[in-house]
């Protein structure tokens, strides 16, 4: 079974005034983590406000994102949507592209759905994208999507598309279960949700993490899930690790989108990135808000902290 590994950020969708992607910003950012250190980017997930955006925005974004080189193996697009036929449409366009891979919802809108329901959800998405090359990971987020992605389900996909399903994002925050997965799946990349969690799912076998706090961690996840090997060689290690924990804790004290855009609008002295699509609302005044001032501190102590390691 092909894997793949590594740290890749949940990354945000910076918006215009008219709530459309704003594709420069977009670029920037996701540059400048790729230059942190970061193995890809997850983008249109739920931090990147993907099911607040349309199809053809995404696929326009992603087209930006190549044309100004960055690499489509850096790039894994989240395109599970409740539709199976935007699904399919999102998906084939991408593969087209050449991406790492796609991060797959299941269909999120109805609830108690059973095992076989969910199955057949994936297994039309992955026969009508009909291409053999593309890889998928599953997205397990039941706490948002009210679906849950379990052992029977994983175990059918696998058997159906051995190479095409090829891992899972947990985000779930049971560490349990994923200690189980990693166990029992041994050649499915296994990825934390949780930065928090990633350091003791990639001890027993997980792939790496995708989260939404690397966003403006990404230096110190990278290092974390990079150097654990070298735990007991490296001084400050669990410094590091409880670090990460400090800077995931603050960021979900309050809604962590609106936050992770706040805390870049101060941190880069730039406004166009204080704008979150409805539901959503932004914070008005990030500069005085406790949780972005909380974090730009312990960012402050990350740079510090990495500059000893």
């Amino acid at each position: 079974m092909y894997k793949i590994h590594g740290t890749f950020c949940a990354a945000l969708t910076p918006l215009s005034t008219d709530y459309t992607i704003n594709k420069e910003l977009f670029f920037e950012h996701c540059n400048n983590l790729l230059l942190d250190g970061l193995d890809g980017l997850a983008i249109f997930g739920t931090t990147g406000e993907g099911n607040s955006l349309g199809v053809q925005e995404k696929i326009e974004a992603i087209n930006y994102l190549i044309d100004n080189n960055i690499s489509p193996d850096k790039l894994v697009p989240g395109t599970g949507l409740c539709s199976i036929r935007d699904t399919v449409i999102y998906s084939k366009e991408v593969a087209k592209l050449k991406v790492k891979a796609v991060l797959v919802l299941p269909a999120f809108y109805y609830k108690n759905v059973s095992n076989e329901g969910v199955i057949e959800f994936y297994k039309r998405v992955v026969e009508e994208v009909g291409d053999s090359d593309l890889k998928y990971i599953l997205y397990n987020i039941p706490q948002v999507s009210g679906v849950s992605i379990g052992f029977e389900v994983i175990e059918q996909l696998i058997k159906l598309f051995p190479n095409n399903v090829v891992g899972m994002k947990e985000s779930s925050g049971n560490l349990d279960n994923m200690l189980k997965i990693t166990k029992y799946f041994n050649d499915f990349s296994l990825f934390s949700g949780s930065d928090s969690l990633a350091l003791k799912v990639c001890k027993r076998g997980g792939a790496g993490a995708i989260t939404a706090t690397s966003n403006i961690s990404g230096k110190l996840l990278c290092y974390i899930i990079n150097n654990y090997k070298k735990e007991l060689e490296i001084e400050n290690f669990q410094l590091l690790q409880k670090l990460q924990e400090q800077i995931r804790e603050t960021l979900f004290t309050h809604e962590p989108i609106s936050t992770l855009k706040s805390f870049l609008s101060v941190k880069n002295n730039n406004e166009s990135w204080n704008r979150v699509n409805p539901p959503l609302i932004k914070i008005l005044h990030p500069k005085d808000h406790k949780t972005v001032i909380s974090l730009i501190e312990l960012v402050k102590k990350m740079d510090v902290l990495l500059a000893g390691a």
